[in-house]
């Protein structure tokens, strides 16, 4: 009897630790996931800001000297969130996959920085443009090895698709307008390939709006400063004989969209953290919202 009352006391304790070990791997797993939000954050603001250096290289090198100093600064910023972003990868071990597509982007950067005196606007604006497009694939290369694509159709699902890629994506939509739309109002003219350009970039942004039903006031906020970039995009550049709007005002007004479009991601992180410590409440609230964007 004493021998059974010791095994059974034993098993006790052997599954007693199995179960705290378990709890705490979980615990140190949705640490580390938490903590690489931080990164994507980092990512997402490494991404803005080289779209705001594509921007002022493209009112600098189409003969607007006011961006000079401007594009100085930025590239300071753009180098202090490499280093960060940096150093938020070495510290979480599932990102450790994405520290060469990192330094994949710093030296690109370095070179166009090196280069920018030389290229010509259209030169400048690809190769920004594709700078920014490996900087959305980071940040979803990123987002996948935090694991919060897994369990497709689940409310962090749905919201790390917004946070991933969406968007990014409207963001980025709006970057290229800004950028071309910069240049052709420091040259004072947008011919019809810069209107074809626009008119594209136009149709991609109510797109991307238009397949995101996100509630809140940043949503309202970004629905209302992107909808007047696009009445902007229209009545200055789509269809305007002359473009009579300062490659300032215009690039303020682009940037005042990119900024709302960046405070409602910073809301989505927010929901994305909250699933992940899966808190009943917000994730029900989460899914309710995001039922029609599942549809999209």
């Amino acid at each position: 009897m004493l021998t059974l009352a010791i095994t059974l006391l034993c098993l006790a304790l052997i599954y007693a630790a199995l179960f705290f070990a378990e709890k705490h791997k979980k615990h140190r797993k949705l640490l580390r996931r938490l903590h690489g939000i931080k990164a994507l954050q980092t990512g997402v603001s490494l991404m803005t800001t080289i779209q705001q250096h594509r921007g002022m290289s493209a009112g600098l090198l189409n003969g607007n000297d006011s961006f000079r100093t401007g594009l100085i600064n930025k590239q300071a910023e753009t180098r202090a969130i490499l280093t960060r972003i940096k150093t938020l990868i070495d510290e979480s071990p599932e990102l450790a996959p994405d520290r060469r597509t990192l330094e994949s982007i710093t030296s690109s950067f370095e070179a166009i920085v090196n280069d920018l005196q030389r290229m010509t606007a259209e030169q400048s604006f690809a190769r920004h443009t594709e700078l920014v497009r490996n900087t959305i694939h980071l940040i979803g290369d990123m987002g996948e090895h935090l694991g919060l694509m897994d369990n497709e159709g689940t409310p962090l699902a749905m919201l790390s698709n917004l946070l991933l890629l969406r968007l990014p994506l409207l963001m980025e939509s709006i970057g290229q307008a800004r950028a071309l739309g910069s240049g052709y109002a420091a040259k004072g003219q947008v011919g019809a390939v810069g209107r074809i350009r626009l008119s594209f970039l136009e149709s991609h942004i109510r797109e991307c709006r238009e397949n995101m039903h996100i509630p809140g006031n940043n949503g309202s906020a970004a629905t209302e400063k992107v909808e007047a970039l696009l009445d902007l995009l229209e009545k200055e550049f789509i269809q305007a004989d002359e473009v009579n709007i300062s490659p300032e005002q215009f690039f303020k007004a682009a940037t005042d969209a990119i900024e709302s479009c960046l405070k409602l991601w910073q809301d989505v992180a927010q929901h994305t953290e909250s699933a992940i410590g899966k808190k009943p409440v917000v994730a029900s609230t989460t899914a309710h919202s995001f039922t029609e964007y599942q549809k999209t």
